[in-house]
């Protein structure tokens, strides 16, 4: 028992630094009497604790805060340059990159444009070279979230239907290129865990990424729900009407998807505009544009109703180029809620845009490196973490460690 012991004492402190560092994330620069009062531990322990991050680099000191009597206090923030995390979002047709900090500011975001032939290996190896471009040494980074349009299981991408990558590993390819600790995790998971991570932490939070294709990602308590292998929440893929084979089949991104508005639209009106086009047709008034955005509000009114009495959501999210057209969709689509909902508290139930537009996947990529770092207490020791948001990181998946 003697020789658990040490063990023991550095779980206990790696529990204490998680509380310490979550405190600092939720509430801001604080100082040590802040702190000790949040997070319920001893100021001396605090005090012991917070000294070791700063000699670690973790933490900085600030300016003095004097909230009342007594000494003040000086506050204590994350470090900038040591809590650095990249998220990328790999889409079917770009790729963007944020680098940002446990502070939530944001040092750099880039972006280009991808052909959707564009093998896997060739995209990642693009990213790599990015990286190594705009970064000194890419090791100083606490890891990199890569965010995909595809089915994720464990690190294994299975699917991606829309630029057709099948069984890859992308987080074993760029981790081997930049020698970075690298999560994968679905585009709507990752951007459903930034609006969590980032903002208001609504549970459950349900995020509906709406572009070509239709997607959803579902957060509860602080962790992304993916089912069994990773699958849930390929919502756009619900088959409609009475199919006898999947190839045979509708599905709900025939009707809700921007691809289907468009498609509409132009049968409709006998123009040849895409999406864009159509919300600068729309800001001229013109017919066909807004009864396109009105029709496609009613079929994401009925998809939040259907979503209600799936997950019952404490709020729902839209993100994609469809939170774009939010001004023509907002009206029409509350209205079609209240019209449809089950039972009276679905009717109000909150329905916003992203708060991150389109940094969303990339902005939750990076928060699923920073969760993680977080959840280990500050450390870049990737196993065995001392908090459930490390030991589980999704919800209805097994529990997986780094591959070393």
């Amino acid at each position: 028992m003697a020789r658990n012991a040490p063990l023991d004492q550095q779980a206990i402190k790696r529990q204490n630094r998680r509380l310490i560092l979550e405190a600092l994330r939720r509430n801001g620069p604080s100082s040590r009497a802040t702190l000790a009062r949040a997070v319920g531990l001893t100021k001396s322990t605090v005090s012991s604790l917070v000294q070791e991050m700063l000699e670690e680099g973790l933490l900085d000191e600030g300016n003095q805060h004097k909230p009342g009597l007594g000494r003040p206090g000086t506050e204590l923030e994350f470090s900038p340059e040591h809590t650095l995390a990249l998220g990328a979002e790999l889409g079917v047709e770009n790729t963007q990159i944020v680098l940002l900090d446990l502070n939530n500011k944001i040092h750099g975001e880039w972006d280009w444009v991808e052909s959707p032939y564009t093998p896997l290996a060739e995209r990642i190896s693009k990213l790599a070279e990015q990286v190594r471009i705009r970064l000194v040494d890419p090791t100083h980074l606490l890891g990199v979230g890569l965010a995909v349009p595809g089915v994720v299981s464990g690190r294994n991408l299975i699917y991606a239907p829309g630029p057709g990558w099948r069984n890859e590993r992308p987080a074993d390819l760029l981790e081997a290129l930049l020698k970075v600790p690298t999560n994968v995790e679905n585009d709507a998971n990752a951007a459903a865990l930034g609006e969590t991570f980032w903002g208001e932490n609504q549970s459950p939070l349900v995020y509906v990424v709406m572009t070509t294709g239709l997607g959803t990602g579902l957060v509860v308590e602080g962790q992304v729900y993916r089912g069994r292998l990773g699958a849930a929440g390929e919502l756009g893929h619900w088959l409609t009407g009475q199919p006898k084979s999947r190839s045979g089949g509708g599905d709900v991104e025939d009707a809700l998807s921007l691809r289907a508005m468009v498609r509409h639209y132009q049968a409709a009106s006998g123009r040849q505009e895409g999406f864009w086009g159509i919300l600068q047709r729309a800001e001229q008034q013109d017919p066909y544009a807004l009864q396109a955005l009105q029709n496609l509000a009613y079929e994401l009114g009925r998809f939040v109703v259907n979503l209600c009495v799936t997950f019952d959501p404490a709020a729902v999210v839209l993100g994609g180029a469809g939170a774009e057209a939010w001004k023509w969709l907002e009206a029409p689509l509350r209205q079609t809620i209240r019209n449809l909902a089950f039972i009276p508290e679905h009717a109000e139930i909150p329905v916003k845009p992203s708060a991150f537009g389109h940094l969303a996947p990339a902005m939750g990529a990076a928060a699923l490196v920073l969760q993680r770092f977080l959840a280990n207490g500050g450390t870049r020791e990737w196993s065995p973490p001392i908090s459930t948001l490390g030991t589980r990181p999704t919800i209805g998946a097994p529990s997986m460690t780094r591959r070393t």
